[in-house]
């Protein structure tokens, strides 16, 4: 079989997603099929065919793109849809499959398939929900006429693809209440970098121990500080235990409402609160491993329209986890009840403050996250699942 492997990244930049994307492929021509990768170039210097996939039947197309400010919505949509354009003189009826990275033109890509290949098997990967996410996310109001189009775009592709493969079951119940079919959706967990927790004691610390101070007890947040993220809980709840001398909140990261955050910090006399600059990507499963709690935190009803990509990772390094995402998510329903993990809502400080403290008595390190980690988040099993789907005739 030869599968189409549309992406919106380019391999030749370090992306969140190139992990999940490389295991999918390798996955797909294990199974003996060929694949044909269309991607952009993003001005970056790595192999647009990384070396763990060199020694496959894998092609590649680059196709030239220019990225608009994050800021400005409406240049990033058009942007997108100018891609989709730049891509079809590429599509051609010579596949049998196609899969279609997650994209806020979902039905502008999925028309072009059609067009050129009305048989072939499509399935398209939804890793968050547009324009649900911009509407939580407080970028577009939900009655608005804007929200109508962009969620009619989404819904054409969703409903004309064959299968529809997305990441958590909140995303699922929200795709279904949306107009896709359900027997059109599975629900895959995204994965970490390999299919074992982490050991702390074979990872390289360096980073952390820079960080990390011993003679506290350390409740980080490292990732995106930006609009999707409630990173803001983190700030007001280190306001309310700033008498508790032996605990240190930490934020890792960068991002557009830093500044916002650090101001807010000073705001309110902080002083047990560091923020730190982004890290390279490799330390992330150090930093969460050293950390005492890490927080995961997302703006109220976010967790309907995506889940957090290092939630994955964060599990398999076995330290408690609190996840501020709300208390009637699914997900998080189901990873209270098989872990030690606290679920506790987007804007609750207090609720916060209360976890931490709870987990700081137990005194222990979470290795039921670990078993979590290995019955839902195994790279060699997630991916040999897309490769299933993509490839189902």
């Amino acid at each position: 079989m030869k599968v189409l492997f549309w992406m919106f990244i380019g391999f030749d930049q370090h992306a969140t997603s190139e992990h999940l994307l490389s295991a999918v492929i390798e996955q797909i021509c294990k199974a003996g099929h060929s694949v044909h990768i269309l991607q952009k170039n993003t001005g970056g210097n790595l192999p647009t065919i990384p070396e763990v996939l060199r020694q496959y039947d894998v092609t590649t197309d680059v196709i030239s793109y220019q990225a608009a400010d994050k800021g400005n919505f409406v240049a990033r949509y058009l942007t997108e849809l100018n891609y989709v354009r730049a891509c079809k003189k590429f599509i051609t009826p010579d596949y049998d499959a196609v899969f279609i990275q997650s994209n806020n033109v979902a039905g502008f890509a999925v028309r072009a398939i059609r067009k050129k290949m009305p048989r072939a098997i499509v399935t398209f990967n939804v890793q968050d929900i547009f324009p649900y996410n911009a509407v939580f996310s407080g970028s577009v109001k939900k009655n608005s006429m804007i929200f109508r189009v962009l969620a009619m775009v989404q819904r054409y592709g969703y409903r004309h693809s064959d299968h529809v493969i997305t990441i958590s079951e909140d995303m699922r119940d929200l795709l279904i209440e949306d107009g896709t079919p359900a027997n059109k959706i599975e629900v895959i967990y995204n994965w970490s970098y390999q299919d074992e927790p982490y050991d702390r004691n074979e990872l390289d610390m360096s980073v952390p121990n820079q960080i990390f101070s011993k003679k506290y007890y350390n409740v980080v947040y490292a990732g995106n500080i930006g609009v999707m993220q409630n990173v803001d809980i983190l700030v007001e709840s280190a306001a309310l235990m700033k008498n508790k001398t032996d605990i240190w909140f930490h934020i890792i990261g960068n991002g557009q409402y830093k500044e916002k955050l650090q101001n807010r910090a000073t705001e309110l006399g902080i002083t047990n609160l560091s923020f730190w600059p982004l890290q390279p990507p490799g330390a992330a499963p150090s930093i969460y491993a050293a950390s005492d709690i890490n927080v995961i935190p997302l703006v109220k009803n976010v967790y309907r329209t995506a889940l957090p990509s290092k939630t994955a990772t964060c599990l398999a390094c076995g330290q408690p986890i609190i996840f501020a995402i709300g208390k009637e998510s699914v997900f998080g329903k189901d990873v209270e009840n098989e872990t030690d993990c606290r679920i506790i809502e987007s804007n609750d400080p207090k609720g916060l403050m209360k976890a931490v403290l709870e987990i700081k008595e137990r005194k222990a390190t979470n290795d039921s996250c670990k078993q979590y980690f290995k019955k839902h988040f195994q790279r060699g099993i997630n991916s040999h699942q897309y490769m299933k789907i993509i490839t189902r005739l």
